[in-house]
């Protein structure tokens, strides 16, 4: 029993202990109700007496049930400094909440994406909207994360900045449609673009205050780059120097081999959707219908997990209630001991 009283007093703490200064003040409270007491119990008697009548000189000793008012003034006036200190015990860790991640989803919206070989619900359905309801899904379970869109056809343009507005993101997803910015490609772009927007997070692996470091997650029927003012090759080693992973989800077309291609709008070769994902360190997915996709979704989130520190608070059960209301007791009974000893006065 004893242990479990030490164990139970090492929980407890105090939100104001200052309170407790005022506990000297109960002493002070009993004495001058005892003062009260001496003073009012000549009054009890009968009036025009002599003074020498009955000792009445010297003052009486406070009766035994006057004591015991004074005392349970006292101590309702302790349970209340109690209660102002405001007793807590301590209970279980909070968990932390998670700190999510950045993604930005680049879109492809040329006019391939229009095609109606992948399946919704049983219907067939184009490979541009399998993507928006697979990618809505997504945003909609990962509280914590602060999504971008960026669409591209034949040139890259931003539909949302990263926020954590998951509600945003849900309708800006629903109002991409395919050759939104022309016939073409710029994956390039589109990814450069992300980068300069991801701004002071990427570069940092870890990012701000412990945040996992930002993704990119490209959707495309094939990721061949047409044209542009940045090649594919020179955003993504950008993002491989920042530190900034590209998933990349491939909707249609034959699967990437991780061959190079040539551009005649660059000089270099150009990496595809696979190599793009190995180079950056992060994972290549060929999604041809809807459960392909969200498999790719869930996988993606498997990969950049969000960061779960360690609990730093624990819940508190307030306590104040309990001196509160035997303060309330306590001053109750010192009105009926009160009343007590004035009726027998009389009597």
């Amino acid at each position: 029993m004893s242990a479990t009283l030490q164990h139970a007093w090492s929980q407890l703490f105090w939100g104001r202990p200052w309170a407790f200064a005022l506990l000297p003040l109960s002493v002070g409270v009993g004495w001058l109700a005892l003062r009260r007491v001496a003073h009012a119990a000549p009054a009890d008697e009968l009036l025009h007496v002599h003074p020498d009548l009955f000792g009445l000189l010297q003052a009486p000793a406070p009766r035994p049930r006057a004591t015991l008012h004074a005392v349970l003034l006292a101590a309702a006036f302790a349970c209340w400094v109690l209660a102002l200190a405001q007793p807590e015990l301590a209970g279980g860790w909070l968990p932390a909440a998670p700190r999510g991640r950045d993604v930005v989803v680049l879109l492809d919206t040329t006019l391939s994406m229009t095609l109606d070989d992948l399946r919704w619900n049983g219907r067939p359905a184009e490979r541009l909207a399998v993507v928006k309801q697979v990618f809505a899904g997504f945003v909609r379970g990962s509280p914590g994360d602060r999504f971008g869109i960026i669409a591209y056809g034949a040139r890259a343009a931003t539909l949302l900045p990263p926020t954590f507005d998951r509600r945003l993101a849900v309708r800006m997803l629903a109002r991409a449609h395919a050759d939104l910015l022309g016939d073409g490609g710029c994956l390039g772009d589109a990814m450069s673009l992300a980068l300069r927007q991801l701004g002071d997070r990427a570069g940092d692996r870890q990012g701000p205050r412990g945040a996992l470091r930002p993704v990119l997650v490209v959707y495309s029927d094939d990721g061949w780059t047409r044209g542009g003012q940045i090649s594919p090759a020179q955003a993504t080693a950008l993002a491989r120097a920042l530190g900034v992973r590209v998933f990349t989800v491939q909707v249609g077309g034959r699967p990437a081999d991780g061959r190079p291609y040539e551009v005649p709008a660059f000089d270099a070769p150009q990496p595809d959707l696979r190599d793009i994902a190995r180079l950056t360190g992060g994972a290549y997915f060929y999604a041809a219908d809807a459960g392909a996709q969200q498999r790719a979704v869930r996988a993606i989130a498997a990969s950049a997990p969000m960061l779960r520190p360690p609990p730093s608070r624990r819940r508190e059960h307030a306590l104040y209630a309990w001196p509160l209301a035997c303060g309330v007791l306590l001053l109750a009974a010192a009105e009926l001991a009160s009343g007590v000893a004035r009726r027998r006065g009389r009597a």
